[in-house]
């Protein structure tokens, strides 16, 4: 057995026993060839984030819409320099070489340059097309499990202060008994011109299931969540939205927002395709697929 496995292996088990949060570094970011390169770094290192996002602080969220539409219908996340991450759901209503995914957006509304102190905002965000669409086989459209894709885009995307891609666990995230690290699902609102960064709690699956009833048949692959305080915000188009959380200054995406409740109160649970339970899928279609 190869000493970074045996390492990786110990890892788990002693996060296992002691309930710490533990991230293996070194294997996060040498697991994978294609994965976690260059990834989840911005300019802002404090633990607790703002409500609004600021300048460069997302710059691996997507934002789909149709070439006929101003308003998008879906979001994702930039993982590679070709590939974004989103839903199922969101992946049937893209077009390929239709659909545009815009990458680098902060404000929707502005074609101005935007400083915050001494950074400017670069307005020269990048549009590109999907070349070819990867779902989940084992997507279930009655409980949405599996309900995660990729888009492969017509061209390679180039790094830059508002373009980077997110860092994904390919090592299990265990959580602590006695400190959680702060969640957030970074996205878009109805309400907002720039992003928003909405700080979410678990809710445990036995009781989101009683809240949910027969709606709904949760399966262990979804991560149920609320928000963590009350906010005056809708989730409306946040499909493919990532549930992230920060660690040693970099961001790392736990989730994948698949549905909500319509006009849902901050009370409502909203369902999240857990990353770890597809990681390595994620990470097997990449390889197969990824043209340098």
């Amino acid at each position: 057995m190869r000493r970074d496995v045996r390492l990786l292996i110990a890892l788990v088990v002693v996060a296992d026993g002691c309930g710490d949060w533990i991230f293996p570094d070194r294997a996060q970011f040498e697991l994978s060839k294609i994965l976690n390169k260059n990834c989840g770094d911005t300019p802002y290192t404090d633990r607790l984030k703002p409500e609004n996002g600021r300048m460069f602080e997302n710059p691996w969220l997507a934002l789909l819409r149709h070439p006929e539409e101003e308003e998008y219908f879906c979001q994702g996340t930039l993982i590679t320099n070709r590939h974004v991450l989103t839903t199922v759901v969101c992946t049937h209503s893209t077009v390929v070489d239709e659909t545009i995914v815009i990458l680098g957006e902060y404000d929707s509304q502005s074609a101005k340059q935007i400083c915050n102190g001494e950074m400017c905002n670069d307005v020269t965000i990048m549009e590109r097309l999907p070349r070819k669409l990867i779902t989940h086989p084992n997507f279930q459209k009655d409980t949405y499990e599996a309900d995660v894709a990729l888009i492969m885009l017509n061209r390679n995307v180039i790094y830059t202060n508002n373009v980077k891609p997110i860092c994904l666990p390919l090592t299990p995230v265990i959580p602590a008994r006695i400190h959680d690290p702060i969640t957030y699902n970074a996205l878009w609102t109805v309400e907002n011109n720039a992003p928003k960064q909405v700080q979410i709690k678990y809710i445990p699956q036995k009781e989101c299931q009683k809240i949910l009833g027969n709606a709904i048949e949760l399966h262990n692959g979804q991560i149920c969540a609320q928000y963590a305080k009350r906010i005056e915000t809708r989730l409306i188009a946040g499909s493919g939205s990532p549930l992230l959380i920060e660690h040693q200054d970099r961001a790392f995406q736990l989730g994948i927002l698949s549905i909500g409740v319509f006009n849902a109160t901050y009370l409502d649970p909203y369902l999240y395709v857990n990353i770890s339970s597809y990681v390595n899928w994620i990470h097997e279609t990449l390889t197969n697929e990824y043209k340098p």
